[in-house]
């Protein structure tokens, strides 16, 4: 299995709009970091953690493919702010789209023009499957726990 880290900053990424820290103010490209997303692969299997508002930014780096799931992990926009984006990849089919029941109408009252039955074109199809936090199901080949 393979783990790329897309992103390991704080909510509102790094350096923070406004802010004068000695992070913020680093030329250090390491002190330059998208919201946290990650994306896990194996030979068979392609899994996002989490879709915030750099997942566009973020996956222009990773070869264009079908993903056979999406994880989100909490419903805090930092989070979920890019499922838009996940458009492209609706060419492949209903994009998997799995989080707790909570988080998964979270996400149908922010994006209700992806769950309506007569859809616009080019609107992401995305599929939501709710899941609990304390049962372990796989997708593919990996086991989520």
């Amino acid at each position: 299995m393979k783990i790329r880290f897309l992103g390991t900053g704080t909510s509102t990424g790094i350096p923070q709009i406004g802010c004068k820290c000695e992070v913020c103010r680093s030329t250090d490209k390491k002190d330059k970091r998208l919201r946290t997303s990650a994306f896990f692969s194996t030979y068979k299997t392609k899994i996002l953690i989490d879709c915030g508002p750099d997942f566009r930014q973020q996956i222009l780096k990773v070869p264009f493919a079908p993903l056979d799931a999406v994880l989100i992990t909490h419903e805090h926009y930092d989070h979920v702010g890019g499922l838009d984006d996940l458009r492209s990849f609706s060419i492949f089919g209903n994009v998997q789209v799995y989080a707790e029941d909570y988080v998964c109408d979270r996400i149908r009252h922010r994006l209700p023009y992806c769950f309506v039955e007569k859809r616009y074109e080019g609107v992401p199809r995305i599929e939501l499957n709710a899941i609990s936090s304390n049962e372990s199901f796989n997708i593919g080949d990996i086991n989520i726990t």
